[in-house]
């Protein structure tokens, strides 16, 4: 059954009902999973940054990292309505069924009742946009604005009125402060606007104008609050050079990878304004960051631009591929607890919508100098995509304008057939037919590997939120798909923190085994195995991980403190060669390391064959190092003054040693009142 034209408002409103149910039922079979529960990568920011903004911190302190708009938008919720993730999800599911309607009015009116009937199914029915909104993301905001600005433009098609562009520069502006790339989108739809077929030149410069000022009174704001607390002017985030950076550089695989590794979602900007310091040699503003960054993509673009069109061809692809690409949060690990988003993915997804747009652009080309403008936002925010990287989130924008293109293409196909030359028809279906294999036979990314990364996430926020048992459960699961030093090192500090540290040192031996060359591995085992006592075993490792990389500062110094600790245990049996060998060891490695100093000093104060001063210069050196001298440290410098025969100085400091004995409360050791009585005999502690 077909809409007639006067009559699609109908259509609409079944379409956003038929949208909100698939959405609300989705949500109602998430209730037993633990992905309404956690707030994982950057939806623990965005949450973090609402409740921020609910308790009073409107303004902030700094300059916009992250897109705002949805962080304020959950502030304000959490402040009028409370901080309920079911809520926000709920008024999200509504927001998109609100775009589907809308897209469908938009279809019906630029194309005829039909497509617009089938663009708004094709969106309601779509899984990753299901996936999207069940989300704490910003994703609900761009199919929102998007779809609204196509309902814009479609309305100034039929009326070109200005009301109606600055309603649409407003959702533009909006939509930017969502998702900056977006921008892109402005400069297509002011063209249009400017060269607005059978529209008078004045009135396409108000409408132009307009548009920009609507425009603006979206982004404005923004700007000037960047430029009030960060003394920078920036019209919407600081991000851009990072971004810039982590899709163009040597080793880029073409979607997301941090950085730095060692940080997550909440760390990220530190780490990367850290590294760019350390490279700079300075502090750094947020924009020198920025440029720093955009500095060296643009560096490895022109040094390798072989390399980059390759990676450029290698993002293409991932661009036009059917899976979805996770950054946090796998949409087919979420389908095993719905049964709506699992039986969605058969046909909703971007291998059956992709090829239906190629199809769409043949069945509309007739009217290319009309619609042009839908081709060239796609190709544009397409090309906007490609600069940086590729993540399912990035490319969800692109989807109302395809599914606008593919439910016109559906509804005008047959008697586009009748009309076409067997020529066009066979290009077409060849065109249709090759984005189609390639679309659904290219992965990118290894569906294992995502659901890995889902469940060390999962992992780390109920480690975080102190559910130890459930975080190793995840952690396993990871672990079982594809194994990593993230996975394993997070899985064995939780093993460790439930009082399971065997356990722990196993999941660390074997992963040791399988990649004997990674340091901070061998770095991770060896602090463990330190906190259990096992002292040579954890010397062992630390050792490796120091000799494969040897400016590693961390473990240069865990292995002087676990020579330390070696030489103590060998002291106390009585071995003082052996633990002499060792505190050199440690010295070796950081020679103004204290302990070692210490250590070293009392062995040859009592050793009859040291060499002369050795002592007391390792005593007065550890001495000028330490803040307050302990009566163990006094009795160190006793002994090696005594070891020079300067007995009147030996003799201060042993009586030093006992009044801090004295001061305590306790009576000093027999071995230091031995020692008095031997420097009052000038006698040294050296045994021959």
């Amino acid at each position: 059954m077909t809409p007639r034209a006067g009559g699609f408002s109908r259509w609409a409103l079944a379409i956003f009902g038929l949208a909100l149910g698939l959405r609300a039922l989705h949500l109602w079979q998430l209730r037993d999973s633990p992905f309404l529960e956690a707030e994982l990568g950057d939806a623990a920011v965005y949450a973090a940054w609402g409740r921020r903004i609910a308790a009073g911190d409107w303004l902030g302190s700094e300059v916009f990292f992250q897109s705002p708009l949805y962080p304020y938008w959950l502030g304000t919720i959490y402040a009028t309505l409370g901080d309920d993730p079911l809520l926000v999800r709920g008024l999200q599911c509504v927001l998109s069924a609100a775009a589907c309607g809308l897209l469908a009015s938009a279809a019906a009116s630029l194309f005829s009742p039909g497509a617009g009937l089938a663009a708004g199914l094709l969106l309601a029915t779509y899984a990753p946009s299901i996936f999207l909104d069940a989300l704490l993301q910003k994703s609900v905001f761009d199919v929102f604005f998007v779809c609204l600005a196509i309902w814009l433009a479609a309305g100034i098609a039929r009326s070109p009125r200005l009301g109606l562009a600055a309603a649409l520069g407003l959702a533009v502006g909006l939509l930017a402060i969502a998702r900056e790339n977006a921008l892109i989108l402005a400069v297509v739809l002011a063209a249009w606007l400017l060269a607005s077929r059978g529209v008078a030149r004045r009135r396409r410069l108000a409408l132009a104008g307009v548009f920009a000022a609507g425009l603006a009174a979206a982004m404005l704001p923004v700007a000037l609050r960047n430029l009030w607390v960060g003394g920078e002017l920036h019209l919407t985030t600081s991000q851009l050079g990072m971004n810039l950076y982590l899709g163009n550089h040597p080793g880029a695989s073409g979607h997301y990878q941090p950085l730095d590794p060692s940080h997550g979602v909440e760390t990220e900007p530190r780490g990367i304004k850290e590294m760019a310091e350390r490279a700079v040699g300075r502090p750094l503003s947020p924009a020198e960051v920025s440029d720093y960054w955009t500095a060296q993509a643009l560096d490895y673009i022109r040094s390798q631009p072989l390399d980059w069109l390759a990676l450029m061809l290698r993002k293409l692809v991932l661009l036009w591929s059917a899976v979805e690409l996770v950054d946090a949060e796998d949409q087919y690990l979420t389908s095993e607890s719905s049964s709506v988003l699992r039986a969605a993915g058969w046909f909703g997804h971007f291998g059956v919508l992709g090829p239906l747009a190629v199809l769409g652009a043949f069945v509309t080309w007739p009217r290319r100098r009309e619609i042009w403008w839908i081709h060239a936002a796609i190709a544009a925010y397409a090309a906007s995509v490609l600069i940086f990287y590729v993540v399912t989130r990035y490319r969800y924008p692109l989807v109302p304008f395809l599914a606008l293109l593919a439910g016109a293409g559906l509804a005008g196909v047959r008697p586009w057939l009748a009309s076409r030359s067997r020529r066009e028809v066979a290009l077409c279906v060849a065109l249709v037919t090759g984005l189609a294999l390639l679309s659904n036979g290219v992965s990118g990314v290894p569906k294992a590997s995502m659901a890995a990364v889902t469940h060390l996430n999962l992992g780390n926020f109920f480690q975080k939120d102190g559910q130890l048992a459930r975080a190793v459960e995840h952690y396993e699961k990871a672990r079982a798909l594809e194994p990593s030093l993230d996975v394993e090192r997070n899985l064995a500090r939780a093993l460790v923190a439930l009082g399971r540290p065997e356990e722990a040192v196993s999941v660390l031996e074997q992963a040791s085994a399988e990649d004997p060359r990674d340091a901070a591995l061998h770095a991770s085992l060896a602090r463990l195995l330190r906190g259990q006592g096992a002292t040579e075993r954890a010397l062992e490792h630390s050792r490796r991980a120091f000799e494969l990389d040897p400016a590693d500062a961390e473990a240069r110094r865990e292995l002087s403190d676990l020579h330390v600790e070696r030489a103590g245990a060998l002291r106390a049996r009585g071995d003082a060669a052996g633990a002499l060998a060792h505190y050199r060891s440690a010295l070796a490695l950081r020679p103004e390391a204290p302990a070692a100093l210490w250590g070293a000093a009392w062995v040859l104060a009592h050793e009859a064959d040291a060499a002369p001063g050795e002592a007391l210069a390792l005593a007065e050196r550890a001495a000028a190092l330490t803040r307050r001298l302990t009566p163990a440290m006094l009795e160190t410098l006793a002994a090696a003054y005594a070891a020079e025969g300067r007995f009147e100085e030996a003799l201060a400091r042993a009586r030093e040693a006992v009044a801090l004995h004295a001061a305590a409360g306790r009576p000093p050791p027999e071995r230091l009142a031995d020692a008095l009585a031997r420097y009052e005999r000038r006698e040294p502690l050296r045994e021959r």
